[in-house]
């Protein structure tokens, strides 16, 4: 495999992490029940459908090679993504009970 095609798989395993992660935050308030059995169907089918966009694009990319670093890249985009936004919805909430007082 070519460096240019590694860079690129690389960069998209990176973007594809944030996307994962957007998606995952939206939908967890949305899909988000008091009984376990329904989040746990609803986090498993969400998690393979993601994951199943993601080896397609690996397929369209380097004919569906997977590399540690390219799954690295891809979790290490999830976990930043998710750190910041964890600060970014505390300190809206934040700002929103203020306004309400």
């Amino acid at each position: 495999m070519s460096l240019i095609i590694q860079i690129q798989s690389i960069a998209v395993s990176f973007l594809f992490g944030i996307v994962f992660s957007v998606i995952y935050n939206i939908l967890y308030f949305i899909l988000y029940t008091k009984y376990w059995f329904i989040n746990l169907i609803s986090n498993l089918l969400f998690s393979f459908i993601m994951f199943g966009l993601y080896f397609y694009l690996l397929l369209l990319i380097n004919n569906g090679v997977v590399h540690l670093y390219f799954l690295l890249s891809l979790f290490l985009s999830f976990a930043l993504y998710n750190k910041l936004f964890v600060k970014f919805r505390v300190k809206w909430k934040k700002t929103m009970l203020n306004q309400l007082k």
